[in-house]
């Protein structure tokens, strides 16, 4: 008895194994999608990804999330824009936020900031400049967590400001609805920025977090093969203790995007 052992014997020209139905050949591996570059150190990343929103001068963004506040959770939502300037200062922003328990209407309050300058209009009222209108104490709240949002809309703002104080701390291949990303990682050691603080106001922040026993600060971003932020996270311990979690969606790198000061 003889038995043809696949591959023992070799006609010129062929090789390996055929089948009924088959054409003899392997099919090929797949190929995985290739994995984007990533930076390991802050400097380079900061400096990458901010020559790129200069460059396309603002996006259109989400904001979806919550609020956790003596064990009470609510949603946090919000829609609007920010402007980036080529000069590189803080970028304007304009933001609608909506939260509450979901089972209640929603509380809106509305935040324009450009510069140093911040305009709030709760609900149905009018605009008011922060600081020098005084706001009834029920949208007192409120206006705070639209202000610290409308802070950390800035892709990078949680840690461009402390370029000392910041590491990678992971940097891994991700994908925002269905476009590759990495998604980086980012930490601030609060002992450092607090040193490297000058603002009080901001300073007095950090100090507090240091007292409720926090030792550094996280950020995190989800950057494209264009390095343009698709994505980023925003915690934050707010002075009344309560603590906001949100992700924000920068949809429209490039659109057109204006931003003045509101008018009454």
């Amino acid at each position: 008895m003889t038995l043809l052992l696949c591959g023992a014997v070799l006609v010129p020209g062929l090789s390996g194994c055929s089948w009924p139905g088959s054409s003899g050949a392997t099919p090929p591996p797949a190929v995985a999608p290739a994995a984007l570059p990533k930076y390991y150190d802050p400097a380079p990343l900061v400096a990458d990804v901010r020559a790129r929103t200069r460059l396309d001068g603002g996006s259109t963004l989400s904001v979806a999330g919550t609020l956790t506040h003596d064990g009470t959770t609510v949603p946090v939502t919000g829609d609007g824009a920010l402007r980036v300037d080529e000069a590189g200062d803080a970028p304007a922003v304009r933001l609608l936020l909506r939260s509450g328990p979901s089972s209640t209407v929603a509380r809106s309050t509305e935040i324009i900031r450009i510069g140093g300058r911040t305009w709030l209009r709760p609900g149905d009222g009018g605009w008011g400049e922060a600081g020098r209108v005084p706001l009834p104490p029920e949208q007192m709240a409120h206006a705070t967590l639209a202000a610290n949002v409308a802070a950390g809309v800035d892709p990078l703002g949680a840690v461009a400001r402390y370029p000392d104080a910041v590491l990678v701390a992971d940097a891994a291949d991700d994908a925002v609805d269905g476009t590759p990303a990495v998604h980086y990682t980012l930490v601030v050691d609060l002992v450092r920025a607090v040193a490297t603080e000058t603002d009080p106001a901001r300073r007095a922040s950090l100090q507090a977090q240091q007292r409720a026993g926090l030792t550094r600060l996280s950020s995190e971003i989800w950057v494209d093969a264009e390095r343009r932020p698709l994505r980023s996270r925003v915690r934050q311990q707010l002075p009344d203790g309560a603590a906001l979690d949100v992700l924000v969606r920068y949809d429209g790198w490039g659109v057109p995007i204006t931003i003045e000061p509101p008018v009454g």
